[in-house]
């Protein structure tokens, strides 16, 4: 939270807003309802310029403090969001015996794109009702500090370069934390987000010549 806990829209955050593509609200802002108005603010007009606005859901606890705010925000605005297991379960007020599965199905009834991990069992992606399974990439874990983030990076990476195929996108996604799981701190070397990058593109022109290809598309975000 830190300085963020101070987030005012004042003009010069308006004028970014109205510069980007894409704009990502962090969950653990919606603790301060100053905060909150501030991130209304910036949703409209984000959706006004035609920027994707993405949610991320941060904390359990934080949800199920703030559920009618997060669902304001998520319900009227997002696009995208991103959860952990738990976390989704919390926004569907599902209990914990609930399968993830379920929750991302559930979400993605309200939300365009859903993005829910589950550690070691892989993730999933919702649209429409339906959920893509991920499976997790082989990985020996040193620090998982940071991998949810690492993963709505890569999810972020495929929709802003165009990409259309969902399962490659969770793919890259799970590569990209499987990353920064396998590493001490939450940060990606450089070298290893080009090849990443690289493995991704090359993904992407095969696509291109593989007409049979039954793929999961994007939905019109």
């Amino acid at each position: 939270q830190g300085t963020s806990s101070t987030l005012a829209y004042d003009s010069d955050l308006a004028e970014i807003v109205s510069k980007s593509n894409l704009l990502i609200v962090e969950g653990y802002l919606f603790e301060f309802s100053h905060t909150i108005e501030a991130i209304k603010q910036a949703c409209e007009d984000a959706k006004k310029n035609g920027a994707l606005i993405a949610v991320s859901a941060s904390d359990v606890s934080c949800i199920k403090r703030c559920h009618s705010d997060f669902w304001d925000i998520v319900g009227n605005y997002a696009d995208i969001l991103f959860a952990n297991a738990n976390e989704a379960r919390a926004f569907c007020e599902l209990t914990s015996e609930e399968s993830t599965v379920s929750a991302a199905r559930y979400l993605s009834h309200s939300i365009p794109l859903v993005s829910v991990t589950d550690g070691m069992h892989g993730s999933y992606i919702g649209v429409k009702g339906e959920a893509i399974y991920i499976p997790p990439p082989a990985c020996i874990p040193v620090d998982t500090c940071g991998a949810g983030d690492a993963y709505a990076s890569g999810i972020l990476y495929g929709i802003l370069r165009g990409a259309s195929d969902l399962k490659g996108i969770g793919l890259l996604a799970a590569q990209v934390a499987a990353v920064v799981v396998g590493q001490q701190g939450t940060r990606l070397r450089v070298k290893d987000a080009d090849r990443l990058a690289e493995s991704f593109e090359f993904h992407l022109d095969n696509l291109e010549f593989c007409s049979d290809a039954g793929t999961d598309q994007v939905p019109n975000l």
